[in-house]
């Protein structure tokens, strides 16, 4: 066991990354685990609801014995005795376990404790008496800390028996509490219920069940197999469509040309322009990806129950962003602006070159049904901070140096840094530690400041990335961790089911 820790430490990407890879893979729940189950609290509950009035006693604060000593709770958990103060366990939140255990009687809590000791006047509990160190914490400082040789998930169990709040825990410990997923909102939900006043609503209700739920039935997982097929063909298409040996020669239409010949004579020749464009094969190809991502934004815009929330989605804007440009790009040929025309209209041949451009943007609709895209996106968005500090931190820097760089080299023989701009794509190359090479100086203080430059670099990089690994694991952790609740609230269903079927 020592060694494959040893080995899984090795590949550890950082610190931050090994602490979180310990404590946020989730419990898997087992049958054996439900079997050793100690059910305490749902027999405390259940005399809280129903039980008579001979199971109660008044406990209040700063009571004492006879004797005027202070009274207290023994406990013997695990083996390992404790004394808490009846005071501090009343001072603490009325709804844990211990404070509604104090106020049994000797006869209900013995129904409520595994077991009572005699010898010792204490209640015994079959619970990890080290677990229960954080419990004696809470009642002792009002803080809970979690030890350090206990497992997260243990610990958390711990805190759920005892029905202890999880606010209670330190800042220093905090991070083993898993972050709540934003639910969200009222107005943003979509269920059954929603389509019932609209028009169409049922067969509305039936497509976005079709296209926005993959996991639905087979033949909705189908359909989402070949949208992310045709993805992967119009992006290989536009890809290979650039390779001069798939290219086709075509021929412009002949246009008079005016040329002034040595001799002073002006004369008109008929030119024909050749150009290198795509092959026939790949435009059809590009035109029936087209034609399915068009049907697709159409249906899933008719099924959608508010169609501007729809509209303003992310993924939904990229999906518009990638067949746009082909009708526009139709649009300006339909009304007779060709490649020879372009080249005149310069404000409609940039238009066109964007509009091109924008077509490898269909890419990201791979986020859509690809996890690990929508993980990384989450990612970004959870360390925005930290992006934008990298960002500042590396403009300052390539400010800084350049300014430096220009000024000691600006005087050297075919020196590349011509001006404080043209210096900038040499420090984000070399504070980025990318080293491209094409401009390096020439001077001994310029090797200092291009030293002082690279190790900056590697300051700015490795302090916020650290922190972005680290968000990295957090998201795609709780994405383990709610897939895993799903498995188990289906699990939990059949078995229902099926006790339900058994019964009748």
């Amino acid at each position: 066991m020592k060694m494959a820790q040893a080995r899984v430490t090795g590949n550890m990407i950082s610190g931050a990354a090994q602490q979180h890879k310990k404590r946020l893979i989730p419990l898997r729940r087992t049958d054996a685990m439900t079997l050793a189950e100690r059910r305490n609290y749902q027999i405390l509950d259940d005399i809280f609801r129903s039980g008579g009035s001979d199971c109660f006693q008044q406990v209040t604060a700063n009571s004492a014995t006879e004797s005027g000593q202070p009274q207290f709770l023994r406990l013997n958990i695990g083996g390992t005795s404790f004394m808490i103060l009846i005071d501090a366990i009343l001072r603490a939140e009325s709804t844990t376990f211990l404070s509604r255990f104090i106020q049994l009687t000797h006869t209900a809590r013995l129904k409520v404790a595994d077991a009572y000791i005699s010898s010792e006047d204490a209640y015994y509990f079959q619970r990890s008496p080290t677990s229960f160190e954080a419990v004696f914490q809470y009642y002792a400082t009002g803080v809970v800390h979690r030890p350090s040789e206990i497992c997260p998930a243990s610990f958390l169990s711990e805190l759920d028996f005892w029905r202890i709040s999880h606010q209670h825990v330190g800042s220093c410990c905090a991070d083993v509490i898993p972050q709540k997923r934003e639910e969200e909102k009222e107005e943003e939900k979509v269920d059954d219920t929603t389509f019932d006043k609209l028009m169409c609503g049922k067969l509305r209700r039936r497509m976005w069940t079709f296209l926005e739920r993959p996991g639905s039935s087979m033949q909705a997982k189908a359909f989402e197999l070949s949208s992310t097929l045709f993805v992967a063909i119009s992006v290989m298409g536009l890809s290979f469509g650039t390779i001069p040996d798939f290219q086709v020669t075509h021929l412009m239409p002949p246009h008079n040309e005016t040329i002034v010949l040595p001799n002073g004579t002006v004369t008109v020749i008929q030119k024909v322009e050749q150009m290198r464009v795509e092959h026939p094969a790949f435009v059809f190809t590009e035109r029936i990806c087209i034609a399915f991502f068009t049907v697709e934004y159409c249906l899933r815009f008719f099924a959608a129950p508010r169609k501007l929330r729809f509209a303003l989605k992310p993924l939904n804007l990229v999906d518009l962003l990638a067949i746009v440009p082909f009708y526009l790009e139709l649009l300006l040929t339909l009304c007779g602006v060709d490649d020879r025309k372009l080249r005149d209209l310069r404000w409609a041949f940039l238009v066109v070159r964007i509009l091109r451009v924008l077509r490898v943007i269909r890419i990201i609709k791979l986020g859509r049904f690809s996890s690990g895209l929508q993980t990384f996106g989450m990612t970004l968005q959870r360390s925005q901070k930290q992006l934008q500090m990298m960002t500042i931190v590396l403009l300052t820097g390539v400010v800084f140096f350049s300014t430096m760089i220009y000024f000691l080299e600006k005087d050297e023989e075919s020196t590349p840094f011509t001006s404080i701009p043209a210096a900038y794509w040499w420090c984000i190359v070399t504070m980025t530690t990318v080293g491209y090479g094409d401009a390096v100086p020439a001077t001994t203080m310029g090797k200092i400041i291009a030293s002082a430059a690279i190790m900056c670099g590697v300051l700015v990089l490795a302090l916020p990335i650290t922190i972005i690994v680290d968000n990295f694991i957090k998201v795609a952790q709780d994405e383990q961790q709610a897939e895993q609740q799903k498995i188990d609230q289906h699990s939990e269903q059949l078995a229902l089911e099926a006790m339900l079927n058994a019964h009748d």
